[in-house]
C-alpha cells in the first residue's frame, strides 16, 4: 500500500507491515510530500533484551542508522547491528533503510531509480557510459538535494514521533552511488549526521568532483565535525576495472556489447575509473586539514570487489565510527 503525500507519520503508526524472520522489523510504503517519489521505508528495532535499565532511570533513546539501497543492504546491516550491540561493540540502535515502494527486487527497479536520488548533478562522460551499459538512459540525475531533504525533514521527523530515536546521534551508510551521496552530504551538510560510513564510493563522478567538494569546504570552514569511515575493495583499481569490462564482452551481445566496447575505447583514451588508489589521497588530504572535530578511518580490503566489499565495509565502519 502506497500512502498519499504527507502521510508518513500516520503510515508508521497504522500501516507498517511486519517482516517475519527479521527481529523487530517492518516496512511501510509512502509517497514523499517533498519530491513526489514513492519510497519503501524499512524499520529495524534495537536489540532490547540485552539493554538493562536501572530502577527509576528514564526510558532511553537510541542512535539511528540510515541505510541507503535498503532492498540490498537493510537486512544485513540490521543483523550486524544486533550482533555488534549484543557483544557490546556498539550501542543498541534503530536501523532505518530507504528504497523504493513495491515488492520488485532491487535490480528490477531500485537500481535505476536510485541514480536520480543519489547524484548531485550530471556525472560526465563516464556516467553517460554507465547509463548506456545499464539501459538507464531515461534517468534524470541531480536529485541529491531533494533526497537529503526527504531524509532529514520528512523521514527523520516522522520517525521521531513514533520511536525513541536520538535525533542527535544519526549515522548514514552508503555504497557505490550511495557512497557518493554520503560523501556529498559530508562535504555539504556534515551536521545532518554525526557518523558516515562510505563503502566503495563512486568518487569518479563528474571527473572526481569529490576533490572540489573537499577543497571548497576547507576554504570556508575550520572544522569538520564527524566520525567517518571510508573503504574500497583491493581489486577496485583502474587496471582491474578494465579487465572486468574485457571479460564482460565474452558474455554480452547486441546493444550491451556495443556499449561496453565504446566504454573500453573511451576509457583507454581518457583513463579508467579509480577506486582503491584514491584512499591514500583521501586520508592524507583530510589529515592535512587538521580538523579538530574529525575522526577518520580508511581501509582497503584485500581481494574484494565492488560487489563484495559493502558488507565488510559496513561492519568495520560501524565498529570504527561507534568506538567512542
Amino acid at each position: 500500500m502506497t500512502m498519499r503525500e504527507g502521510e508518513l507519520a500516520s503510515a508508521l503508526q497504522n500501516c507498517r507491515v511486519d517482516m517475519p524472520g527479521l527481529i523487530a522489523s517492518s516496512y511501510v510504503d509512502w509517497t514523499s510530500a517533498l519530491n513526489g517519489e514513492a519510497y519503501r521505508l524499512f524499520i529495524g528495532g534495537p536489540m532490547l533484551p540485552f539493554f538493562q535499565r536501572a530502577d527509576g532511570e528514564e526510558a532511553p533513546s537510541f542512535p539511528v542508522i540510515y541505510v541507503l539501497d535498503a532492498k540490498l543492504h537493510f537486512a544485513s546491516v540490521h543483523a550486524q547491528v544486533q550482533l555488534l550491540s549484543a557483544m557490546r561493540l556498539m550501542p543498541p540502535a534503530y536501523v532505518i533503510g530507504i528504497g523504493y515502494a513495491g515488492d520488485e527486487s532491487f535490480f528490477a527497479k531500485d537500481a535505476f531509480r536510485r541514480q536520480g536520488d543519489l547524484t548531485p548533478n550530471e556525472g560526465g562522460v563516464q556516467e553517460a557510459d554507465l547509463k548506456a551499459m545499464n539501459f538507464a538512459t531515461g534517468i534524470v540525475h541531480g536529485g541529491a538535494t531533494a533526497f537529503l531533504a526527504v531524509l532529514t525533514q520528512e523521514v527523520r521527523l516522522a520517525l521521531e514521533t513514533q520511536f525513541p530515536i536520538d535525533g542527535t546521534d544519526a549515522t548514514l551508510l552508503g555504497h557505490s552511488l550511495g557512497g557518493l551521496f554520503t560523501s556529498w552530504v559530508l562535504f555539504h551538510r556534515p551536521s545532518a549526521f554525526q557518523r558516515y560510513v562510505i563503502a566503495s564510493p563512486s568518487w569518479w563522478w563528474n571527473n572526481y568532483e569529490i576533490w572540489r567538494w573537499e577543497s571548497e569546504w576547507a576554504r570556508n570552514h575550520s572544522d569538520l565535525k564527524a566520525s567517518v569511515f571510508a573503504c574500497f575493495g583491493g581489486l577496485e583499481t583502474a587496471t582491474e576495472h578494465r579487465e572486468i569490462a574485457v571479460r564482460a564482452l565474452t558474455h554480452t551481445t547486441g546493444d550491451g556489447k556495443a556499449a561496453i566496447e565504446a566504454t573500453i575505447a573511451r576509457s583507454d583514451q581518457c583513463g579508467w575509473m579509480q577506486g582503491a588508489e584514491l584512499i591514500p589521497r583521501f586520508q592524507a588530504t583530510l589529515e592535512r586539514r587538521r580538523y579538530p572535530g574529525l575522526r577518520l578511518t580508511t581501509m582497503v580490503f584485500p581481494d574484494e570487489l565492488h560487489e563484495s566489499v559493502a558488507t565488510l565495509g559496513y561492519s568495520r565502519g560501524l565498529r570504527s565510527t561507534f568506538d567512542d
